[in-house]
């Protein structure tokens, strides 16, 4: 039985940050995996089965090892915060619609493959300092400086615009249900 005092060794983020190692870890080895990135191939060839599998994996496979770091030690710090807010439950259902949302966006409106567990990050970043600003905690400054640096990022030729702002979007949907 899981101890509530243990809940950041056990946390669905810590998880996250695994999957992702041995995911990324295994595309190094097995550069064809690398096919699983968010593209149209196998929903143009009809693989639906295939493309619903691809949405998921596409989130934890890194094409560089220090993006892989640079998004576990914003998983870590940042979403465990907001995981210990939502709780599992509601963190599920923000992950998951995320999944769903930001890879339709990414097929509708790209054509590259896309790796995308940061859009995720852009989500929670404006999910939760929205719930900072509106309870007049001087802390949501500090998530503010993170999301003018994300944003500086998605101006980068090999970032994909489409995907974090498919998190900012969700993010403030979210948002709008979580308050009421």
């Amino acid at each position: 039985m899981i101890n509530i005092r243990d809940f950041k060794t056990y946390s669905i983020s810590n998880l996250l940050i695994a999957i992702s190692f041995i995911a990324t870890s295994a595309a190094i080895s097995m550069p064809e995996l690398y096919n699983y990135w968010i593209n149209s191939f196998f929903l143009n060839q009809g693989f639906y089965n295939i493309f619903i599998i691809q949405l998921f994996t596409g989130v934890f496979i890194h094409w560089w090892i220090s993006h892989l770091l640079s998004n576990s030690l914003f998983i870590y710090f940042f979403w465990n915060i907001v995981e210990n807010t939502l709780w599992i439950k509601k963190y599920l259902i923000l992950l998951f619609s995320s999944i769903i949302i930001t890879g339709i966006s990414l097929i509708l409106f790209t054509q590259w493959n896309t790796i995308w567990i940061s859009w995720f990050a852009m989500t929670l970043l404006w999910f939760y300092t929205t719930i900072m600003f509106m309870n007049w905690n001087n802390d949501y400054k500090w998530w503010i400086t993170a999301i003018l640096i994300y944003v500086w990022i998605w101006f980068m030729p090999w970032i994909s615009l489409v995907g974090h702002l498919s998190g900012v979007i969700i993010g403030i949907i979210f948002w709008l249900f979580y308050r009421k």
